[in-house]
């Protein structure tokens, strides 16, 4: 356990999947498709984990994630660098927004977050954490920032739904 939380690999057939619910369309339908597992059983690079409150315990959320040679997130680098791409990440509505019991200091959402920095940090020559993020979900936006990302003015241009996406980065130092 850290930070608070248990965080393990989900598995296809996690019954709380098909109850799992974030409150966005797209977000659950991910998780609850098993759309990750199809390309992790393809030997694609993402890795999935379920996030519990504690070993067996509610589910908090999920996330999807990999490590990828990308363009280095300082913009005064030309080469590419390590970093954790955050693809997919669902707090179930029972936990938004809630301070997690075993780390007061934080949200349970936080609390993920922490862990996934504490992965990144783990990965030799990570540099730091990446994830796109819908320009009109101001309420995640305001989220990632508080746990220190930024936008990437030099992030790919991407549309989701015709939404723009916006790409944010946080530096490990």
């Amino acid at each position: 356990m850290v930070r608070g939380i248990f965080v393990e690999l989900a598995v296809p057939d996690d019954s709380f999947l098909d109850l799992f619910c974030s409150g966005h369309e797209r977000v659950d339908h991910y998780f609850r498709s098993r759309a990750w597992f199809a390309e992790q059983s393809k030997g694609g690079s993402l890795t999935t984990y379920v996030v519990r409150v504690s070993e067996g315990g509610p589910v908090v959320g999920y996330s999807a994630v990999s490590f990828r040679n990308q363009p280095h997130p300082d913009d005064a680098s030309i080469s590419k660098a390590k970093v954790l791409v955050i693809s997919m990440l669902g707090v179930d509505q029972a936990f938004q927004e809630q301070l997690n019991a075993l780390a007061p200091d934080q949200t349970y959402a936080a609390s993920i977050m922490a862990d996934l920095e504490e992965r990144a940090r783990s990965k030799a020559s990570c540099v730091g954490l990446s994830l796109w993020v819908r320009s009109t979900n101001d309420r995640a936006i305001c989220f990632y920032k508080k746990v220190g990302f930024v936008a990437d003015p030099a992030g790919p241009s991407q549309r989701d739904d015709g939404d723009p996406m916006l790409t944010m980065r946080k530096f490990l130092t």
